[in-house]
């Protein structure tokens, strides 16, 4: 079914999860002392690069990697891929598609004073991770992380129970939340959630390539709670649209409780997709690569 609807349209828009979804995540504690963010290397698979660089080339498609990480570690992963939109800090900040020259990074505006945010965290935060071995901070344009992936897992936890509670008090006068994944603790603004760029980004599909026929297919695919947001978007601009015929697959990486209506078994599957729908592995030449069959379930 994806296939077939994805060969019938015209004006496509695929938007897929960085962490855990195009890279695997490793567990809690394998990188012990070693400064990492938790997953099996930076960049995701050759057979998925050179996917990512098939379905960029096609004018019908418009291709985002969205992701909770930098801007800096984002471009370092598939930033030399041709066409490829980027979003990082969790949709914080974007950089639209480009064929080549420097990506053009902008700013959503969620009315936080960032600088004020971090001049009270950032002195807590520090405390945490003197005393908790292989645990760092990480900074991204919207959000504060203290990082645990790399420490003792019941260690790390322990202490992200009392860093939050210290944190939540501290920066009480601000409009922010916590995010606790595993592994990992994140200040973000309250408003700050992945559907806001997923709902950019289709929208500007719409009104910039739509032609007058609008999105006909929409594929987002995602592993975490994080991700959920990116899911109910794309629900909601499909129940909105008023283009015939039209296709919208939410798939979940893993079995879990979610809005997406498919799902996958894994990172490797997710390359599986990818690869299918630029054309099928014979179809890939791995001279193009932009550096050094799969299940799916409703």
């Amino acid at each position: 079914a994806l296939i077939s609807a994805y060969e019938e349209s015209k004006n496509r828009v695929i938007i897929i999860d960085f962490n855990g979804t195009l890279v695997a995540k490793e567990p809690s504690g394998k990188y012990l002392k070693r400064e990492i963010l938790g997953t099996s290397g930076y960049k995701p698979p050759q057979s998925a690069m050179l996917a990512l660089c098939r379905l960029c080339a096609d004018p019908r498609n418009t291709v985002y990697v969205v992701s909770g990480d930098s801007m800096q570690n984002l471009e370092f992963a598939v930033g030399n891929i041709p066409g490829l939109g980027l979003a990082a800090s969790n949709g914080g900040c974007f950089a639209d598609p480009i064929k080549h020259g420097t990506r053009l990074w902008k700013y959503l505006d969620f009315g936080v004073d960032w600088e004020a945010v971090k001049k009270v965290a950032m002195p807590i935060i520090s405390k945490y991770t003197a005393r908790t071995n292989g645990s760092f901070v990480k900074l991204t344009h919207s959000s504060i992380g203290w990082s645990y992936y790399s420490c003792d897992p019941e260690w790390g936890s322990l202490q992200a129970s009392y860093l939050v509670p210290e944190l939540e008090a501290a920066l009480n006068a601000f409009d922010v939340r916590f995010v606790a994944l595993k592994g990992i603790v994140e200040v973000v603004p309250r408003k700050l959630h992945k559907g806001h760029i997923v709902a950019k980004i289709l929208d500007d599909t719409r009104a910039h390539k739509g032609n007058g026929n609008g999105v006909d297919f929409a594929l987002c695919m995602g592993d975490d709670i994080s991700d959920e947001k990116m899911f109910t978007s794309v629900i909601s601009f499909e129940a909105e649209s008023d283009c015939p015929n039209s296709y919208a697959f939410n798939v979940a990486v893993g079995k879990k409780p979610t809005h997406a209506s498919f799902f996958v078994d894994d990172a490797s599957d997710v390359a599986d997709v990818l690869v299918a729908l630029s054309g099928g592995a014979d179809s890939i030449d791995p001279n193009n690569a932009p550096d050094d069959s799969f299940q799916f379930f409703s």
